[in-house]
């Protein structure tokens, strides 16, 4: 064991006995103090006489740092307005001051200025003496292309008996845009028609501020002449809006008082169906000596449709309907292919029709209700003995193996350029190869028969028999 006495500026703090490697802590000193002996010497070793061999003891001594004897550093950023127009010259004052008891030495500041441009920053290395301040105002310019926010942040790094610190402290510089723009467009159309689109600029600052305005047109679409105006306060420079280098975009450039607003609108029309994004608008302007841009944020799409056409209402329940060829029938034919009610399916253009009376039903080759029928031209098939056409076509009637109860009456033109003998509408067989006559009625420059089946029709007749005319002369 050794015997200790601890004394602080000549004030015993206590005395302690300590065992030889011992592994708890003697304290003293409100536990400020705490100290452990090691390798200390065996007295019975020793001999009697001799300083060469006095007791020897390791002693770990440790005390708590004081926490006066720390720097403390306190940082201050204030903007000098709430909110900045472009032109502006941003000022931040910064304070920072040692509120600790003792002197700072190594202070270092870090300036961030997230993009602002720095006119006037804040030293790099500076000291501070206890209880003292170091102030200056960092001033900042608004670069070319502008945020709505910045974040202005100052890093302080420094040393002291503890270790290195370090903190920060960041403003928020908040930008009022100097202009606002809006676009808003039809957001459906047809084919060939006008759809309209308005554009609005509006000065926000206390400035008077020229102004040039681009906006480009959807692709595939064109502008309507003489549609580009302005809602208020036109001019006729200002009207004119169509840039005379492009046909796909429009331009106007003017000037707008503080608080001003300007409204243009104009039409544009497509051929192309489908979905159309529409372009962003663009505000050019130089504002304080820098130029400056302001898009649209608005974003719309364009949906043009095939032109549809109208017919006059009617509150009478339908009884007929007329379709095209090949079109869908399934509207018309309920599920077990009766009809449910008179349907025509022409082709104008073969001067043809089927006659469908309600309640014929229809059934496709696998029992199922027929969907479509089409009228069509076939080719010619051969014809027996003297046989020739009167119809103007041959007609091929689709689908083939349509079961038809009780019938459908099939209609065509004759050709009014021939003359023979009565015509009769034949069906062709064509893996027999035969003309079937079927049971037909003429009406003017017309023919129809009821049919029960679908193949290829057309209007044949016999020639003209011969006429021997005998004439007798008797003399008078």
């Amino acid at each position: 064991m050794v015997w200790v006495q601890v004394l602080k500026n000549d004030i015993v703090l206590g005395d302690a006995v300590l065992e030889n490697n011992s592994s708890n802590w003697c304290y003293m000193d409100s536990e400020n103090v705490r100290l452990k002996a090691y390798n200390v010497t065996d007295q019975r070793s020793l001999p009697m006489f001799g300083s060469l061999f006095s007791p020897k003891a390791e002693i770990i001594f440790e005390t708590k740092r004081n926490v006066e004897d720390n720097v403390i550093l306190e940082l201050d950023l204030e903007e000098d307005k709430d909110e900045y127009f472009l032109g502006d010259e941003v000022i931040v004052d910064m304070e920072l001051r040692n509120t600790g008891l003792v002197k700072a030495e190594k202070i270092n500041l870090e300036l961030d200025s997230d993009g602002l441009l720095v006119r006037k920053g804040c030293p790099e290395k500076i000291m501070l003496d206890k209880g003292s301040k170091k102030s200056c105002e960092l001033r900042f310019r608004f670069p070319e292309k502008i945020k709505e926010t910045y974040f202005v942040k100052v890093n302080v790094n420094w040393e002291d008996l503890s270790g290195e610190h370090s903190f920060s402290k960041t403003v928020e510089i908040d930008v009022d845009e100097p202009l606002t723009i809006y676009k808003n467009a039809g957001s459906e159309g047809f084919s060939g028609s006008p759809v309209y689109v308005t554009l609005s600029v509006k000065n926000t600052q206390d400035r008077e501020v020229n102004v040039r305005l681009l906006d480009l047109l959807p692709a595939t679409f064109s502008a309507v002449n003489n549609t580009s105006s302005e809602a208020v306060n036109n001019t006729s420079s200002e009207s004119e809006g169509l840039n005379s280098n492009s046909s796909s975009c429009l331009s106007w450039e003017f000037v707008l008082a503080p608080e001003e607003k300007k409204t243009f609108s104009y039409c544009i029309k497509s051929g192309q169906l489908g979905a159309h994004r529409v372009p962003q608008a663009h505000a050019y302007s130089n504002l304080c000596g820098q130029p400056y841009t302001k898009s649209s944020d608005s974003e719309n799409i364009i949906t043009i449709y095939k032109n549809i056409s109208y017919s006059p209402y009617s509150n009478e329940s339908l009884t007929e309907v007329t379709l095209k060829s090949g079109a869908d029938l399934t509207a018309y034919i309920d599920g077990n292919g009766y009809a449910l009610m008179d349907i025509w399916v022409k082709n104008d253009a073969l001067d043809a029709s089927i006659f469908i009376p309600e309640g014929s039903r229809l059934l496709d080759s696998k029992k199922e209700p027929l969907k479509a029928i089409t009228i069509t031209k076939a080719d010619q098939p051969p014809l027996p003995g003297t046989l020739y056409l009167m119809g103007k076509y041959y007609y091929g009637l689709e689908p083939e193996g349509a079961e038809i109860n009780p019938y459908v009456r099939f209609s065509m033109g004759l050709d009014s350029s021939i003359r023979g003998n009565f015509p009769s509408i034949y069906s062709y067989d064509e893996d027999a190869s035969t003309w079937t006559l079927v049971n037909s009625t003429p009406s003017e420059n017309r023919i129809s028969a009821r049919i029960t089946n679908f193949s290829v029709y057309a209007a044949l007749a016999e020639p003209p028999a011969g006429v021997k005319l005998h004439v007798n002369l008797v003399p008078p």
